[in-house]
């Protein structure tokens, strides 16, 4: 996702607006969560098969 696009999202309906480099550290956390998420749904995928 573009940075200005996910700014625009974060910023949406807030009092506070996010920092560019808060915003670039939310993006960074995301991504290891995604990444996290796939890896464990790959493991549990590749476990189940006989």
């Amino acid at each position: 996702m573009e940075f200005e696009r996910a700014k625009e999202i974060l910023n949406q309906y807030k009092d506070y607006q996010y920092t560019d480099e808060e915003v670039s550290e939310i993006l960074k956390l995301l991504t290891v969560f995604a990444d996290v998420t796939v890896k464990n749904i790959l493991r549990e995928s590749r476990e189940k098969k006989p």
